[in-house]
């Protein structure tokens, strides 16, 4: 199969208590870096880290970088809960101003402001959770990122606080994973792949860190090994449709066209995630 598809590794922010954060993936053409996806919401969404417009706050706060401009409405709610969180003088009554803050930016896919205020809920209170919850949306803000230098910011400060995690709690294996996932794009990116193999090698069957090894293997090109990968995700968990579309993909560009069509269409039939059922009929509709 010709190579007429890039991934993009876009990670979804998961709850605390949730199994995991896994990689979505956006397909387009092999001349273009980026590709918007199709579904409703994903310009925005991509707009959000591609330009920056800052905000003054007080209280010695940082500026905060938004991408196109919120609605009125929208701004007219972050305003408000602003105000309130400027305004509260306990630390729980503060926390929680910062919490509503946090929901609000993340349902408008301000990642970056999201991460923020996190940040400054890990000053009031830095136990576990706060701490993951912060490195987390800095995650999500690196992963969206398209300017360099904005990547690397949030890098670093996703790195810190995954380290701060792992200080306190060696055995967090997600926060290793994402954490290594953090300095792929750096310049020395062995040191994430490392990380995730030591993580490998104490839980085998740890499903974020086969599956960034399998996005790895992708975009060096090694589909081979991103097959094993993937499909020993699938034997530990047969529902993870994400695994199963990034298999598709790789058997598809391996030129097994019958096992990837049969892959993708189980794609198509379970999963509820529309990027994925739209990246799945793209492959399909260039199978020979």
């Amino acid at each position: 199969m010709q190579k007429s598809f890039i991934f993009i590794i876009v990670v979804a922010l998961g709850t605390v208590g949730a199994l995991y954060s896994l990689p979505k993936v956006v397909v387009s053409d092999e001349k273009k870096t980026l590709e918007q996806t199709a579904q409703t919401g994903s310009a925005n969404r991509d707009k959000a880290v591609e330009s920056e417009d800052t905000h003054q706050h007080t209280e010695g706060e940082a500026n905060e970088s938004h991408g196109t401009a919120l609605s009125p409405e929208q701004s007219k709610v972050v305003e408000s809960l602003r105000a309130k969180y400027l305004g509260s003088s306990s630390k729980q009554d503060k926390i929680e101003a910062a919490n509503a803050l946090i929901s609000k930016f993340t349902a408008f896919t301000r990642y970056d402001s999201a991460a923020y205020y996190a940040e400054e809920v890990v000053k009031l209170d830095s136990n576990e959770r706060n701490l993951m919850k912060a490195a987390d949306l800095y995650y999500e803000a690196f992963t969206y990122a398209l300017e360099d230098a904005k990547t690397k910011n949030m890098g670093e400060k996703a790195r810190s606080l995954y380290q701060e995690i792992l200080t306190k709690n060696p055995n967090n294996l997600l926060a290793k994973t994402n954490m290594a996932m953090t300095y792929v794009s750096t310049s020395t990116p062995m040191q994430g792949i490392l990380m995730l193999r030591e993580v490998i090698a104490k839980e085998p069957e740890f499903e974020p860190a086969l599956f960034n090894l399998g996005i790895l293997s992708i975009r060096s090109n090694q589909f081979g090994k991103a097959v094993e990968r993937f499909k020993q995700i699938l034997k530990i968990n047969p529902a993870n449709s994400k695994a199963a579309l990034n298999l598709g993909y790789c058997l598809a560009e391996l030129d097994r066209t019958d096992e990837a069509r049969t892959i993708l269409e189980k794609v198509l039939a379970n999963s509820k995630d529309p990027q994925e059922k739209a990246a799945a009929n793209e492959i399909l509709s260039k199978l020979k």
